[in-house]
């Protein structure tokens, strides 16, 4: 058995015209407690020239940093997801990282204690909970909730609560992941990974621990969700049908991979799209019952009910 101290970590940092902030969070993964790291850094065809000068001259870390350059853009999604699949190498653990985070000392460090004693025939998907900041990340300004409900494939396939900033993968839930990247488009590397590592059977795990500081500013794609503006506007999305997309766009991409699910999730996922597509109102209650899909919110779950009721998911 690998020694935790000695496992090899990969880290895939998506770059897109990132450099006002990627030396922070560099220097933070640098200064890790857990120091076998060595970082991918994919350059999304950036309009920005990327910093590498300034990149290699962490000298102790110069021969474990490798900037690669797409030749066109792929979006941040299939950028993430390209670089897991393309990294070479008998690393042990996979960890996805944003461009202008700042991981926690112990970030790296308290996942592999999660995962050491893991059997490697199984998948394993970690992930934590962050800490929110303002832009120069000098003041805390909240927290990313807290999940109680099981984080499985039957929550997974209507919501993703695995931050990708945070998400640490074993090398077995790596070659799952990889064998599907062969779809059109996703909606997000994390929502991907966390719906096909659970339907393949995967184990995900969630932290409480805090393991990162996730800074707010203008440009994040992706940010804070827990204020009200934000449910209000996650509700706005839910009515006018994006909602209705990101589910189709799983749904397809899941539906090009069945042969890696678990029976009783393929089950789960024939149940629940025969209940979007009935035009049965009792066969479509009666088929997502079974499904046995949910959200972490009980409220949030109930309107994702009448939704499906309104032919709107």
């Amino acid at each position: 058995m690998i020694k935790n101290n000695n496992s090899r970590v990969a880290v895939i940092l998506g770059f897109y015209n990132g450099n006002k902030y990627i030396l922070e969070q560099i220097d933070s993964i640098i200064c890790q407690t857990h120091k076998n790291i060595s970082i991918f850094i994919f350059d999304d065809n950036s309009s920005q020239k990327i910093i590498k000068n300034e990149i290699n001259g962490r000298q102790k870390f110069n021969n474990q940093i490798k900037i690669i350059k797409r030749e066109s853009n792929l979006g941040y999604a299939k950028n993430f997801l390209h670089g897991l699949k393309e990294i070479k190498g008998n690393f042990d653990y996979y960890a996805f990282c944003d461009q202008d985070d700042i991981w926690e000392k112990d970030k790296i460090k308290e996942a592999l204690k999660t995962l050491k004693n893991k059997n490697k025939l199984t998948a394993y998907l970690y992930f934590s909970r962050t800490k929110y900041y303002n832009e120069d990340c000098t003041k805390e300004i909240g927290s990313s909730k807290i999940f109680k409900r099981p984080a499985v494939f039957r929550n997974a396939i209507l919501q993703n609560i695995a931050g990708g900033n945070t998400i640490v993968l074993n090398k077995k839930a790596k070659e799952i992941v990889s064998k599907t990247i062969k779809c059109k488009n996703y909606i997000s590397h994390d929502w991907w990974c966390y719906l096909i590592v659970s339907a393949a059977g995967g184990k995900i795990i969630f932290d409480n621990k805090r393991t990162v500081r996730y800074r707010q500013h203008n440009e994040n794609l992706i940010g804070m969700n827990s204020s009200t503006f934000e449910k209000v506007k996650r509700l706005i999305t839910f009515v006018l049908g994006k909602y209705q997309y990101w589910l189709e766009v799983n749904i397809r991409n899941l539906r090009q991979n069945e042969e890696i699910f678990s029976k009783e999730n393929l089950k789960v996922l024939n149940y629940f799209s025969n209940a979007r597509k009935s035009g049965n109102l009792k066969r479509k209650i009666t088929f997502f019952i079974k499904s046995g899909v949910y959200r972490q919110s009980k409220i949030e779950t109930i309107i994702l009910t009448i939704g499906l009721l309104l032919n709107k998911i």
